[in-house]
């Protein structure tokens, strides 16, 4: 049953306007298409139980994820972001951040090594293997687009002229304009020198001896704006301008430092060309720092400083559905509440340590269902939605300025009380959709009434309301269907 959107929006949403989104109009009109972090959440109807080809076994499976092949509604919002933006392809399912890099010559080694803490830029970085509780909830959703234990020794050897040296590349999938490299730095840490090559100039033999040598410096597809590159470091989602000391930039390459006189740090560096690029991108051995020395890491046996790095990721643009089934927004938080699926936890805590930066943006589906069968009390369930979102906001923005745009939205509920006259609990499942819409229009948040709008084209007519559900709670697949499509229109619409 198609819908016009503006239409549709116009009887069933909030705060459809620009100025209730000023963060995602701000990116829009600035042009800026780097370091999106998107957050969805919701219950069980938002991981996609009753989506197309839905075919989840629990236990098998965990409560705390979709599955990767998942088709329900933010699995296809979240494709349509990415193909809207042509976003790079960071996923795990393209490799390691480790995988891309493909040597020419030097000496290189591939380890594993457990990250150094504190590290100052955390949601780069996966799961330690000792962080059991957040492998086994968000398996995946941790692992995509993260560093982790994996860590690549580069050290110079002589090529056939003689000459020292170390180069690798990575041949770009996509267009981007930042590339965030992982490093351990410290005491034994080198130069790293990172450029594209200019193609123009012949095609690498990678077999060919004396590689090093042929390398070009200033290879960019496209010109680079003045004052371009530019290199950060991340600390606590936040890019900070290294000194002069540790970058040496030019219009044709970056030179890091890699040195610490002080020991071993895990460091997320990035480099920013101001507009998107896409060629082949070289990471050579720069020299080392006077005082530098080898590595003192076991059963590595380098006499030279080296370059660890832990892997390179483009963009800082990633979109997650960390939907939990069977929870209510309070045990999302972790309120000393048991979920129908497992004890209290404090789930938000856990996802954030994964996030690098403040959300841009975070769709929330309101868990109903879960809220109606625990009995929630109205002044609870909206204390919770409160405290969910301000601790969103608050990721790496301790002031807690609005730095997150906002859009809240219901889905069906219980098919026997909507539509077939069985008794309501006292708090009703309208109690509870009157809720976050009243919710909504006081904080100035989006908000769209799926349900509303299903239950009058039942109630109306025009839709037989079998053709909603998949079982008595949740919603099929065409309701996932045409939810997908109304969240990708409002996306187009308001990013």
């Amino acid at each position: 049953m198609p819908a016009d959107l503006l239409t549709f929006l116009s009887k069933y949403a909030l705060n459809m306007k620009a100025s209730q989104f000023p963060i995602l109009t701000a990116r829009r009109r600035n042009h800026i298409t780097t370091d999106m972090q998107i957050i969805m959440l919701g219950d069980s109807h938002s991981w996609g139980q009753g989506s197309p080809g839905y075919d989840v076994i629990f236990p098998a499976y965990s409560a705390h994820m979709a599955v990767p092949y998942s088709k329900g509604y933010y699995a296809q919002l979240r494709a349509h972001i990415r193909s809207k933006y042509d976003w790079y392809p960071n996923d795990r399912t393209h490799g390691s951040p480790l995988d891309f890099i493909c040597p020419v010559n030097g000496s290189y080694t591939r380890t594993k090594l457990e990250r150094v803490e504190p590290i100052s830029a955390a949601g780069f970085y996966s799961p330690r293997a000792a962080d059991q509780a957040a492998r086994a909830n968000l398996g995946y959703l941790a692992f995509n687009a993260a560093f982790a234990s994996d860590l690549l020794l580069i050290a110079p050897e002589r090529n056939a002229d003689g000459n020292p040296g170390a180069l690798s590349y990575v041949d770009m999938k996509a267009h981007a304009s930042k590339v965030y490299i992982g490093v351990l730095a410290g005491q034994c840490g080198a130069r790293l020198e990172v450029f594209f090559h200019d193609q123009d100039n012949g095609e690498w033999d990678d077999n060919e001896a004396g590689t090093f040598e042929k390398r070009n410096t200033g290879g960019y597809l496209y010109p680079l704006a003045e004052g371009y590159p530019k290199v950060t470091q991340i600390r606590n989602g936040v890019h900070i301008a290294v000194s002069a000391d540790e970058a040496e930039i030019t219009s044709s390459s970056v030179i890091i430092d890699t040195y610490l006189p002080d020991g071993d740090e895990e460091v997320v560096y990035c480099i920013d060309y101001g507009q998107k690029q896409i060629g082949r991108l070289c990471l050579a051995y720069g020299g080392a720092h006077p005082d530098a020395g080898p590595p003192m890491e076991p059963k590595i046996s380098l006499e030279v400083p080296v370059l660890r790095i832990r892997g390179l990721l483009f963009d800082g643009n990633d979109a997650r559905n960390f939907s939990m089934g069977g929870h209510t927004v309070g045990q999302w938080l972790g309120d000393g509440t048991a979920s129908f699926n497992d004890p209290s936890h404090p789930h938000v805590e856990e996802l954030l340590q994964f996030v690098p930066f403040t959300p841009t943006l975070a769709i929330i589906q309101a868990p109903i269902v879960n809220e109606y069968l625990r009995q929630t009390s109205i002044e609870t369930f909206t204390a919770h939605l409160t405290t969910l979102l301000d601790t969103l906001n608050r990721h790496h923005n301790e002031e807690g300025s609005r730095r997150m745009a906002v859009l809240l939205f219901t889905t069906p509920g219980d098919k026997s009380i909507a539509f077939e006259g069985a008794a309501s609990a006292p708090i009703s499942y309208d109690d509870y959709y009157g809720a976050v819409k009243e919710f909504s229009s006081i904080h100035g948040y989006g908000f769209i009434d799926f349900e509303h709008y299903f239950r009058d084209c039942a109630e109306a007519g025009l839709l037989d309301y079998e053709f909603l559900f998949d079982d008595p709670i949740h919603p099929s697949p065409y309701v996932n269907e045409f939810i997908a499509k109304m969240l990708a229109e409002w996306v187009d619409l308001v990013m």
